[in-house]
């Protein structure tokens, strides 16, 4: 495939008088996608703190305080790590209301999912995973992690869990020192030992009966999900920074490494029932990524503040530009959910006009694995 696909860029067109909101700087007019440049190589350039936001496409900005970390679209709600608050906040789809804030049962909180009955939070200080009721914020189980079967240094065996992702009948608990641990949910037990090629995995999601490792510039590794097994890593031309799915594609994002690219970042598709690399599609650099159905989304850092992209099959990858900096993303509900990268702020945005929004968002979330 060529080195750099067409974009489409969606430009805002500022008619009149530029007016400041209270909160956050609007423009007005903004016009239908069109073509957009490849992206350029990222700068270090310095991020203003709120850039303009097209109001075409925004219908709330809910506060959060501390919430830059994950966000997760699970059990009819967006889930937000809000860790320096120690805290995890719910936030209602439909009314678009924070509607809880739970203690995350931890000091030292880290990797956030969400399965039909709890929410799952891991914590390095204790090596626990806690499990919390998703109505009431009662912690409902502590899970110990035994320590590693191998020793990481002399007399180490920690286990310092650093993700974690639900799916396939179980929760799956990565180290950053190169491990996968799979939790019984109904007996709240370590049951496996899944031990990886690499350290310090980048992300993991689970898609049918595979679970996926993002390993940096190594690749993804596969863990068979039924015999606890490693199957093998699929080397990518993308540092694998990130990993979502939608249940039939596993998508990863990071830099690019294809020395011929002249994109800062790319995202690659990958069959998740044969693991094949469908296709590398060049983009920003992500700094979010979340999967709809079918489709998607970045986010990515630009020099003037940050953009929001759509990539899907056989679609023409779209996006919106001048957006403040933005980070962690989740798909679900009807719309898609945006962190704030300076930490106190969650977007949520309907691009109805992006050609692949049709599949990807406004028909619901991505299926639970």
């Amino acid at each position: 495939m060529p080195s750099q696909r067409d974009r489409l860029r969606v430009g805002a067109a500022v008619v009149g008088v530029v007016a400041l909101l209270a909160v956050v700087g609007r423009i007005t007019g903004p016009e239908v996608p069109a073509p957009r440049p490849a992206p350029a190589t990222a700068t270090m350039a310095a991020l203003p703190q709120r850039a303009d936001l097209p109001e075409r496409w925004v219908t709330e900005r809910l506060e959060v305080r501390n919430g830059g970390g994950p966000l997760v679209f699970g059990a009819g709600s967006l889930w937000v790590g809000a860790w320096p608050d120690r805290e995890v906040v719910r936030i209602d789809p439909r009314s678009k209301r924070v509607t809880g804030r739970f203690p995350a049962g931890g000091l030292d909180p880290a990797g956030l999912a969400v399965d039909a009955t709890t929410v799952w939070v891991v914590h390095r200080d204790t090596d626990e995973v806690v499990r919390v009721d998703p109505g009431t914020g009662r912690v409902v189980a502590r899970i110990r992690l035994d320590p590693l079967p191998f020793e990481f240094a002399p007399g180490d065996r920690r286990f310092l869990p650093s993700l974690v992702a639900v799916g396939a009948g179980a929760g799956w608990v990565a180290s950053a020192r190169g491990a996968v641990a799979r939790i019984d949910p109904a007996s709240n037990r370590m049951v496996a030992v899944i031990r990886l090629a690499r350290q310090a995995p980048a992300g993991i999601a689970v898609a049918g009966r595979t679970v996926w490792v993002a390993e940096g510039g190594h690749g993804v590794a596969r863990i068979d999900a039924v015999t606890n097994r490693l199957l093998g890593t699929i080397r990518l031309d993308v540092h694998a920074d990130r990993v979502v799915t939608d249940g039939g594609a596993i998508w990863v994002g990071g830099r690019s490494t294809d020395p011929s690219s002249e994109s800062a970042g790319a995202v690659a598709r990958i069959d998740a029932a044969t693991g094949r690399v469908r296709e590398i599609v060049p983009s920003g650099l992500p700094t979010g990524l979340a999967a709809g159905v079918g489709a998607v989304w970045i986010t990515e850092r630009e020099a003037a503040g940050g953009a929001l992209d759509c990539i899907a099959p056989e679609v023409s990858p779209s996006g919106m530009t001048g957006l403040p900096a933005l980070g962690e993303l989740a798909v679900g509900g009807g719309a898609i959910w945006a962190a704030d990268r300076l930490g106190s702020s969650v977007y949520r945005l309907e691009p109805d006009r992006f050609p692949c929004s049709a599949t990807s968002v406004l028909t619901g979330p991505a299926a639970m694995p």
